[in-house]
């Protein structure tokens, strides 16, 4: 009895492609779950007294960065400094805030002038300097909460990468 076996290389892996299989593949989940925590993110932020077009709320974004063949990574963040100050708090016995900082928010929330807002402002400042405020996490928490559902993402484009590459 003759054995005889035949081996031919064929697929992305052999020809070159599969790097580029890869860099697609992770970038498209990539985006994908960057749009999605994106979004996530938005519905804990507070939107704060200038509206969802102009306060914290706006400055929330996603960004996708590719980083050599293979290596992707995305953000979910603000440019706001206001942003992180809402995220974490403020301790007990930091800094006041800073002078003319909360005059809208007081007005809205109070339902004063801006005259009194200008009044009211100190005592404000100081108690917010005293006392401190619990963060919303709102970074923290989607990411703890929606992590699963991230490394789902992540676990099928694998699994994807690995059905591509040997085509």
């Amino acid at each position: 009895m003759d054995l005889r076996a035949t081996v031919t290389a064929n697929g992305r892996i052999f020809n070159g492609q599969a790097p580029e299989t890869i860099r697609t593949a992770l970038m498209g989940v990539m985006y994908e779950a960057t749009q999605y925590l994106e979004r996530e993110i938005k519905k804990e932020t507070p939107v704060g007294v200038s509206g969802a077009q102009g306060g914290l709320l706006s400055t929330v974004h996603g960004e996708v960065i590719q980083k050599g063949e293979t290596v992707v990574r995305g953000v979910v963040a603000t440019q706001s400094a206001y942003g992180e100050v809402v995220e974490k708090g403020r301790r007990a016995g930091k800094a006041w805030p800073p002078e003319g900082a909360l005059l809208r928010w007081i007005e809205l929330k109070m339902g004063v002038d801006a005259v009194q807002a200008k009044r009211l402002e100190f005592v404000i400042r100081r108690k917010i300097g005293r006392k401190g405020f619990r963060g919303k996490q709102m970074f923290e928490k989607t990411w703890e909460s929606k992590f699963p559902v991230i490394q789902r993402m992540f676990e099928t484009a694998g699994f994807t990468i690995a059905r591509k590459i040997n085509e």
